[in-house]
Parts: structure tokens; sequence; C-alpha cells
């Protein structure tokens, strides 16, 4: 499964490329032709990969049904070639906007395609353990930009980081297509050696057996989704059963949250928060180490995913006297200890503790005291963040979406909604900094954060170590109930 992230490295190093390079694009040291790039034109570069994600979405979700899951992947390569094809040999500002819409391109592919396929080919027990390491793959590519950004120079980072999606069509080409796509496309002995592969099954009788047992099961869940007239077709009907609509709200509202969180508007300005908020440390160094710290989250992520509850259900049966707000504020408390909801509870505090320095500090309040608050506060957000908030956002969303819908327009509206949520939040941060400072930008993002909490806590059901259709079944029973 390695081999698969190695295009979530390479596009966390096209997300990363901005923090450290933006001061110089706007500095007098630019290696832009015209010289330094405006304020404008540098929203435009930040959020124009948001852009390019919204087309890419349907795309590559058009792409996965039409070509399959490995094809597809591999194409989402091709993008990002031409991403640093772009920054390395382009000297105009209009060079970069087609290099970072080339980003978005390959972003949406990633985004859409890394989930599904590693859903598609996980056993139950480990699904979740290996969807985190998409993101734990992208954090190590962000690192990375911002390591050579601070050391290399502009070009040099380019070339060097060039190779990467070469090396992932070189590696991942040798992987089969997903067991699930082939029975879907009639090809039954194609699905079984793809699954002999992955599992690494001999010719051993019991490894025999385990395979057509698993085999047998996938028949029976392909069956089970696709119309006998209309194998690849989706419809409107398709998002008639309550379960459907439901988990295509959620995933709606999931995504709408993890963006407006503001990880990846900070993500893409951290080097500038840092130097705005009035660190002591380097902006460079201290965005570094933010990305070293992101790492170790997204680590720890993987680590704990599939050993602790996403979350616990919501009772509606407890304290049947008490008021509503009595009966969330106990759920709330009850489930901290799961791992959505406590990194999202973690991560309010600490972005209202940044933005409480922040707001001392316009206040002409003497912080020089306390000066490291922003760097450990960011640092201690981008952590917790990444251990639940982020990459558990992707792993719900790959698991409560029924199959086909996963496979169709409902995955496609959620990611293509992500990053028009992400557009906005990234091309309008600067101008709310302006509006409101960077400390209310930070207590926004913290009242988000407690929001995703307590949406997670109250309408969210478990999908820990669950099949699809148990988690289906799941919440056909919450709606009903």
């Amino acid at each position: 499964m390695g081999w698969a992230n190695i295009i979530s490295l390479s596009l966390g190093t096209a997300i990363g490329w901005l923090s450290p390079f933006l001061p110089l694009l706007i500095s007098a040291d630019s290696p832009l032709e015209q010289g330094p790039v405006t304020d404008i034109q540098a929203t435009w570069i930040a959020s124009l990969l948001c852009i390019g994600a919204f087309g890419g979405t349907f795309l590559f979700g058009w792409s996965a049904e039409r070509f399959g899951r490995k094809v597809s992947l591999l194409a989402t390569a091709v993008p990002l070639v031409g991403f640093w094809g772009c920054v390395a040999f382009g000297t105009t500002v209009e060079v970069l906007y087609v290099a970072r819409l080339l980003a978005g391109l390959g972003a949406a592919g990633v985004f859409l395609l890394v989930p599904m396929y590693i859903t598609e080919i996980a056993e139950d027990r480990i699904r979740g353990t290996l969807g985190s390491l998409f993101i734990l793959f992208l954090n190590i590519g962000t690192l990375v930009s911002f390591v050579m950004g601070s050391y290399l120079s502009y070009h040099l980072t380019a070339y060097i980081l060039f190779s990467l999606p070469i090396v992932f069509i070189a590696l991942f080409a040798q992987f089969p297509e997903t067991p699930q796509y082939l029975i879907r496309s009639n090809r039954v002995r194609d699905a079984e050696s793809s699954l002999k592969y992955l599992r690494g099954y001999t010719s051993t009788p019991d490894h025999l057996e385990m395979l057509r047992s698993e085999m047998d099961a996938l028949l029976v869940q392909v069956s089970g989704e696709k119309d006998s007239t209309e194998q690849h077709s989706i419809s409107l009907a398709d998002f008639a059963p309550p379960s459907a609509r439901k988990a295509l709200l959620i995933g709606l509202v999931l995504v709408s949250l993890n963006q407006l969180s503001g990880c990846f508007a900070l993500i893409n300005y951290t080097a500038q928060i840092f130097a705005d908020s009035g660190s002591d440390l380097d902006p460079n160094m201290a965005a570094i180490v933010v990305g070293a710290i992101q790492i170790i989250g997204s680590y720890g992520s993987t680590l704990i995913v599939d050993r602790c509850q996403r979350k616990v259900i919501y009772r509606r049966t407890a304290a049947r006297g008490n008021s509503v707000p009595t009966r969330i504020l106990t759920t709330f408390v009850s489930t901290l200890q799961h791992v959505y909801i406590a990194t999202s509870f973690f991560a309010a505090i600490g972005l209202f503790t940044m933005g409480t320095h922040g707001y001392l500090k316009s206040q002409h309040v003497d912080v020089s005291a306390i000066n490291w608050i922003p760097v450990a506060s960011l640092s201690f957000v981008i952590f917790i963040a990444s251990v639940g908030l982020l990459p558990l956002t992707f792993v719900i969303l790959s698991e409560i979406l029924p199959p086909k819908v996963v496979r169709g327009l409902g995955g496609s509206l959620c990611t293509a909604f992500l990053w028009t949520i992400s557009f906005l939040v990234v091309k309008y941060f600067p101008v709310a900094v302006e509006l409101i400072g960077l400390h209310g930008c930070m207590w926004v993002f913290s009242a988000v954060c407690l929001s995703a909490g307590l949406f997670n806590a109250i309408f969210i059901p478990e999908t820990r170590g669950r099949s699809i259709e148990q988690i289906i079944h799941a919440m056909e029973n919450n709606i009903k109930s």
C-alpha cells in the first residue's frame, strides 16, 4: 500500500510548495520576470489549486468508472508532473496560475482515488489504518517542501520534486485493479487473480479456501449493488433510500467542517502567519516545526484509528426526562475519549488560545514573554487535527457512503464541495485577516472545530471494524429509531 501513497507524497510536496515560496514570490528577489507578485496575484496563486481540483473531481470520478481505479490513479501523476514543470521553467505569474490549476487537478484525483482504491482492496479490520496513511504521506510531502524550500533554491526544489510522480508511475504500475471493479466489469477471473495478489494467497488448501470465501462474499456484495440492466449508471433513485440521503448529507457537512476548521488555509500560509503573529522564531523554521508535528500526529492516527472508536452512538434513550441541551452535553462528555470528537475539541482549544494571544497583541498588551504561544498553539492544533479531525473525515466519508454512491455522483459531489469551500477559505483568508484580524479568524476556526465534534457525536454512526453493509444497516436503523 506504500507504493499507492507515493502519489499522496507527491501531492503533499505540491501543496506545501506555497508556504516557503510565497514570501519569495512577493519579495524583491522574486524569480519571475516581472518581479514581485501583487497581493491579489498571491491569493490567486494560493486558491487556484482548489479551482483545478473542483473540475478534476468530476473528471476523475468519471474516469474511475470508465477506465478503472488503477489507470485513473496512474493518470493523477500527469498533472503533478505538469505542475513541477511549470514551476521549474515558467517565468511569469500566468504560468504559475496554470501550475496551480494542474496541481489542483492532480489533487482531485488523489483525494478521490487513493481512499477509494484503499477502501476496495483493504480488509475490514485494517481499512481505517490504511486509509489514514493517505493523510500521513500527504503531510510528509508537505514537510519535504517546507524543508527544501528553506534550504534549496526555487528552481532546484522543482527539479528534484519533478521526479516523484514519475517514480509513482513506475512503481504503482505493477499493482492490480481492485477486485470489486473487476467483478462489476464481469471480469471475475481477473478479480480472483487481483485478490490473490493483494492478500498474498498461495496454492495451499487453507489459502484457497480463504480465497474462495472472500470471492463469494465479494460476488454477493457486488451483485447486490448493481442493477441487471444498468450496471454502470446512477440516477436519483440511488439516493431514494434514507440511508443514502443521510450519508450524502453527512458527507457534505463533514467536508465543509474539514475545510472551515482552517487547517488547510493555515498550511498554505504557515510562514506568513508566523511572520504576522510576532513569533520570535524564523517563519520558515516555524513552518518546518509545524510540518514535523503534523507528521507525528498523522502517524499517531494510523496507530489508533482502527483501535479506537471514531465515536459512540448517540443514545436517545438516556435520561429521557432530561432537556435536549442536557442530553447533548452528556453525549459530548461521554464521547470525549473517542478520536474524532476529542481531536476536534482540543483543536478548538488550541485555535482559541492562538486567537487570544493575537487579540492581546492587537490591544498593545505586552506579550513578549509569551511569544512562543503562536508556534506552540498552531503546532498543537496541526498535531491534534492530524490525529483525528483531518484524516478521519476521509475515512468516515469513504465508509458511510453506499458503494454505488461512492463510485458515482455522491462521492464526486462531496469532493467537489470540499474544494469549493477550500477555495473560499484560502482565497479570502487574507481578506478575513484584514477585516477581523488574525485573532478573529482563529476564533472562527475554533468554533468550527467545536461544531465538528458535536456533529460527529450526534449524527454519525460508528464505522470502526464494520463492513460497508453493516454501516449502511446501522444508518437505516438510526433513521427508523
